[in-house]
């Protein structure tokens, strides 16, 4: 890619080239080190052979091996350099997509919040009214009973009055009666 090309873009198109490029490179490495690995397991084969064009053919077939990887690794920078675009479009779109599954889902966790809280409240509302109700019900009923009782005590006080005051006016011995 040319540097004017490189120069236009925006830092979002250039780091998504450079991470492209880098898991390209990565798996790369990988490749190579596990064709290394081939490689020197295919060097105690040719110890082991003794033969040097049995040695020749299997060299042969790790040069073609490490052509094939050279090949393979220019076909996906030419590709990650033409698909940088569309990937970031629909990366772009995905995450777009995403954050309006999260704020419905929130929003809808919400709602059913809201709601158990607003049942929640009505039933300590009620209960609360129950309990109001009740209260001044027994205390009516107290009020009752407590003039009833005092109503029954001032009876019984005006009856023993009146009998300590008949009881008195009907005395021998009345200090008044003796003074005259």
């Amino acid at each position: 890619m040319p540097d004017r090309e490189l120069r236009h873009m925006r830092r979002t198109e250039l780091v998504e080239i450079i991470l492209a490029l880098k898991q390209s490179e990565d798996r790369l490495r990988a490749e190579n080190a596990a064709l290394s690995a081939q490689l020197q397991e295919r060097q105690i084969h040719i110890e082991n052979a003794g033969s040097i064009a049995q040695a020749a053919l299997e060299l042969n077939k790790v040069f073609e091996a490490a052509q094939a990887a050279a090949d393979e690794y220019v076909a996906s920078v030419l590709a990650a350099n033409k698909n940088t675009d569309a990937a970031a479009s629909a990366l772009r779109a995905q995450a777009e997509a995403e954050a309006q599954q999260i704020l419905a889902q929130a929003q809808t966790e919400a709602a059913n919040l809201k709601a158990r809280t607003q049942q929640q409240c009505d039933a300590e509302t009620e209960a609360v009214a129950r309990k109001r109700a009740q209260t001044e019900a027994d205390c009516k009923a107290m009020l009752a009973r407590t003039q009833q009782e005092i109503q029954q005590r001032r009876a019984a006080f005006d009856r023993r009055a009146s009998e300590l005051l008949d009881g008195y006016h009907s005395t021998e011995f009345l200090p008044e009666e003796r003074a005259k």
